[in-house]
């Protein structure tokens, strides 16, 4: 085999990763040495891939910056290494020598996200324009090279591996670059050096501009089945179902595969809600995101005490028991709002032990070690290098930027431990004999490709930004062919419908043949206990109760008592009992002098029983002896008048009940907002023998609402009311 780059071209699944492997075994068998590079969540997946056979001497898989680094070392050229926390950590210290204080580690990560981009397609920093955002970009990265001093962060490695010595011992008869979904520029370069020397096996998807393919593999065939599901609910048993007829041993009636032969890809946040049913179906389910070193044991606890709005939670993972139990079943978050359940509770001691232990002294690093010892943190260094550079990125606020630097860094990826539930994006590159696709529908998969902030796309046509990449190249159809596509066979499962309505499938299915029940839950009898229907021979409450009714019967069941004072429109429950402690408000006091004479006047929360139900007045002022009336729908502050006849009866109602009475002239009808001024529904008043069109329509309402009420039924009734109950879903809790 001579030295050379050896492009190898296929869409996925096409055997590209296949044919690498037979090269690499012939190599091996030879006992020549072979270099393996690819992402590092592949390593376990290309170890396996060669041990299925046999044990394999001379293959090393190594990620590009491992390449780099082993070439740097043999040629005596590696300096010391900026990981990706101190890169954000020096562009926030750039940003802050140019801008001033007051800067967020969000806006720190966005610079050294586009320097990086920059660094990787070998641009510098005058090749970027001097105006604009872009010449904001331009001066942190100035700042950010001159402070980085002879640091090397990940894109210097690169360029310096591009023209260091190539001095590799043990020296590769092979080189495979595998599982990318593109290579850049820099690392082409490499490569092509490399390939002067020893063989390069380079599989891509799509070429760089201006490489030829050494061989194109033609399109395989996989097997495929769409599943549609109702919702999500039964997506994920189903799902779960599938997994454990495959891990099943045949003679229990599964089909005995291997966890490691099984795949789920889901999206990120779908995968959490997996991992808490694991243990009710019994399956070695595995975590495979990302994980961060805020998100280890030792992590959690040390982000419990940087929370900057502390919960129960916090507390509790502190040792703070006591405090920490009474917040968490109140839900009080804050150190306002702890601090006054301390105070209250006489907790203050254990509360003042908690400020004491969050306060960073004069030296915050010897703080920051006593606080890991007592936090129980062995590995302390890597927690005592987050924080110098925080300190380093903001002196005077480094808390913050600790916590964010501990919530970025990715840990290495661990190894398998059985059937794995990857993100799509920590699938590519890994295939196995069977995989499940979780919600295949529109929106779920996408690389979410948009323009730069900084470089928008036409900048990246002209002068010496040519040769970065265009943002918006429409490749979401081959991630999709990509995710579609990581086993031999591959199931792609999509609910329906969802919360927020129905949902359009990326490939259509049909329903799948129901699985038998694979946990203990689901083998229980099917007709589990519910509570009767509440029954009612009582009238209703009032009438807006019985208006209700035709929403959700069961609703207004639990209304039938009569509202409480506290129920009413907010503000206007204070009144009139709380006039005293609202005129000395400095807000609502002047309010209530400018409006005092009328609301003296008025009479609120009027009961006026019936013989078939009892109107309920938010308020009512009499003029000349009773000939005048005026009836007034109260509101919140802010509130649009809702006297609509869909959506409220009883002013109508009681606007023709008073009609009837001979001693009444005429009525008035108000909306009045609290804090706010009384509006008229109509300019004119409402007299007797007037046609009146709302009460014409609110009177069968009425008549048809009763008969329903009449008939005992009080069922639950969803419906897009549900949003303003406030009856915390008691209706489901009985339901259980």
């Amino acid at each position: 085999m001579k030295p050379g780059l050896y492009p190898l071209l296929g869409p996925p699944a096409s055997g590209k990763t296949t044919l690498a492997r037979e090269w690499a075994l012939e190599v091996l068998g030879r006992r020549g040495r072979v270099y393996w590079v690819g992402l590092p969540h592949q390593r376990a997946y290309v170890y396996r891939l060669f041990g299925a056979q046999g044990a394999v001497l001379g293959l090393e898989f190594l990620s590009f910056q491992a390449l780099y680094y082993r070439v740097l070392a043999e040629a005596g050229r590696l300096g010391p290494l900026l990981p990706g926390a101190g890169r954000v950590a020096l562009v926030g210290e750039a940003l802050r020598s140019l801008q001033g204080e007051g800067i967020a580690p969000g806006e720190a990560r966005l610079f050294a996200r586009a320097i990086a981009e920059l660094k990787r397609y070998g641009l510098s920093p005058f090749a970027l324009p001097k105006e604009g955002e872009a010449g904001r970009l331009r001066r942190v990265y100035l700042t950010y090279e001159r402070l980085k001093g002879k640091a090397l962060d990940y894109d210097d490695v690169r360029h310096r591996a591009g023209r260091a010595p190539l001095r590799l011992f043990p020296r590769p008869d092979l080189v495979v670059v595998d599982g990318f979904r593109e290579v850049g520029p820099l690392d082409l370069r490499f490569l092509r050096r490399l390939a002067r020397e020893v063989p390069v096996l380079l599989t891509l998807e799509l070429l760089p501009e201006g490489l030829e393919p050494w061989r194109e593999l033609p399109p395989r065939p996989v097997r495929k089945e769409v599943w549609a599901l109702a919702n999500p609910v039964e997506e994920t048993r189903h799902l779960l179902r599938a997994l454990k007829r495959a891990l099943a041993p045949r003679e229990m009636g599964g089909e005995g595969l291997d966890p490691w032969e099984v795949l789920v890809v889901a999206p990120e946040e779908r995968i959490g809600g997996l991992l808490l049913l694991k243990d009710e179906y019994g399956l070695p389910l595995y975590d495979g995101r990302e994980r961060a070193l805020g998100e280890t044991e030792e992590g959690e606890r040390v982000l419990a005490l940087l929370n900057p709005f502390p919960t129960g939670r916090d507390l509790l993972a502190l040792g703070f028991a006591a405090l920490g139990r009474k917040a968490l079943r109140l839900g009080l978050v804050g150190e306002e709002a702890l601090g006054a359940l301390a105070e209250r509770e006489g907790l203050g001691e254990e509360w003042r032990a908690f400020q004491e232990l969050r306060t960073p002294g004069p030296d915050p690093l010897a703080w920051e070690e006593e606080v890991l010892e007592r936090l129980g943190v062995s590995a302390k260094e890597p927690f005592l290098l987050r924080l110098r550079l925080a300190l380093r990125a903001d002196a005077g606020n480094p808390l913050a930027w600790w916590r964010s630097l501990l919530l970025d860094e990715s840990l290495p990826p661990e190894p398998n431990r059985g059937v794995a539930l990857l993100p799509p994006l920590r699938a590519l590159g890994i295939r196995a004999r069977r995989a499940y696709v979780l919600d295949w529908v529109a929106g779920r998969y996408s690389l979410r490709e948009r323009e730069d902030y900084f470089l928008l796309e036409e900048l990246r046509e002209r002068g010496f930004l040519k040769g970065l990449p265009r943002r918006l190249k429409g490749l979401d159809p081959l991630f999709w062919e990509e995710v579609s596509t990581r086993g031999e066979e591959v199931f792609l499962l999509y609910p329906e419908a969802g919360p927020s309505g129905a949902h359009a499938p990326l490939e259509r299915g049909v329903r799948p043949e129901p699985l038998p029940p694979a946990s203990r839950l689901e083998a229980l009898p099917e007709e589990p206990f519910a509570a009767p229907l509440p029954t009612s021979s009582a009238p209703p409450a009032h009438l807006e109760v019985l208006r209700r009714h035709g929403e959700c019967p069961f609703r207004a069941y639990l209304e039938r008592f009569p509202l409480r004072a506290e129920d009413g429109a907010l503000g206007w429950h204070l009144l009139p009992e709380g006039w005293d402690r609202l005129l000395a408000d400095p807000r609502v006091g002047p309010w209530l002098k400018a409006h005092e004479d009328l609301l003296q006047a008025m009479s609120f929360w009027v009961r006026w029983p019936g013989k078939r139900f009892a109107l309920r007045l938010d308020g009512v002022r009499r003029e000349e002896g009773g000939r005048v009336v005026h009836l007034y729908r109260l509101l919140p502050p802010g509130k649009d008048p809702d006297l609509g006849p869909r959506h409220r009866w009883t002013e109508w109602y009681a606007l023709w009940a008073f009609l009837q009475r001979e001693e009444v002239r005429e009525v008035y009808l108000w909306t009045w907002a609290f804090l706010g001024e009384p509006r008229p529904y109509r300019k004119n008043p409402y007299r007797r023998g007037e046609r009146l069109p709302q009460v014409e329509e609110v009177r069968p309402q009425v008549d048809e609402a009763l008969r329903r009420w009449g008939m005992g039924g009080f069922s639950p009734r969803p419906g897009p009311h549900c949003f303003t109950c406030g009856l915390q879903d008691l209706c489901r809790k009985e339901d259980v």
